[in-house]
């Protein structure tokens, strides 16, 4: 995409943002594989922005939920902010926005992970603050972001990481879970590892990922459902 043109209409009719700064939100949706330098040299991609978008959507959340849950007490508020702006949830945004749409990338047929939604989303937060400023951005990311994609009333049942609270019942209810992860060796270059949970002798889930992490975790995710840990409703 040009400068001009598709991707300002896709920025005003997809996001609703009008914006003189055209340069600057080009620079908000362009992945490093397009081999982009500034004037200077320097490279010129989304991961400044999305730094700086990282850090503002913490203060935006912090401030919101202070505001939003008014008697909550501080672990509370920490442990909240900490699931909407984890990596899982801001890829989910990121992806509902459908930002890698209007994204410039070498290849849209190459798999960039999941990731990448989410840090398109934080780059655009970047990007926002630095045109509009603090009071703005704030402003559009409650009204354009939280309140539309995030459930405020059902964070309680968000579970941040599946592997932590399997490994807590297991020591709580002193019955033993092992993770027997090893490298897979299949033919998806994409799928690197391979993770089975063992529970009373016997295999209760599996899952493959492209990392030991992301394997055990999909893992876990299946064994909390097998051994009913969270309620079918949520």
């Amino acid at each position: 995409m040009e400068t001009s043109g598709n991707f300002f209409v896709e920025l005003k009719k997809k996001l609703n943002i009008k914006t003189q700064k055209k340069k600057l939100y080009k620079e908000a949706f362009t992945h490093s594989s397009v081999n982009q330098k500034t004037e200077d040299g320097n490279p010129l991609n989304f991961e400044r922005l999305e730094f700086l978008g990282d850090a503002i959507l913490n203060s935006i959340i912090a401030d919101f939920l202070f505001k939003f849950f008014p008697s909550a007490k501080e672990g509370t508020l920490t442990k909240l902010r900490a699931k909407i702006v984890s990596r899982s949830k801001l890829n989910q945004i990121g992806k509902e926005m459908d930002l890698l749409k209007i994204a410039e990338i070498a290849n849209h047929h190459k798999y960039f992970g999941e990731d990448i939604h989410g840090n398109l989303l934080e780059s655009l937060i970047g990007a926002l603050f630095i045109d509009k400023g603090y009071k703005k951005t704030k402003d559009y990311v409650i009204y354009n972001i939280i309140l539309p994609y995030v459930n405020m009333q059902g964070l309680d049942s968000i579970v941040l990481s599946h592997k932590a609270l399997l490994i807590e019942w297991s020591q709580k209810n002193k019955n033993p879970i092992k993770f027997k992860t090893t490298q897979d060796q299949g033919l998806d270059p994409k799928i690197n590892y391979s993770c089975q949970i063992i529970f009373e002798n016997n295999c209760i889930a599996k899952a493959k990922g492209v990392s030991k992490k992301k394997a055990e975790e999909k893992a876990a995710i299946i064994a909390v459902r097998v051994l009913k840990l969270i309620p079918k409703a949520e």
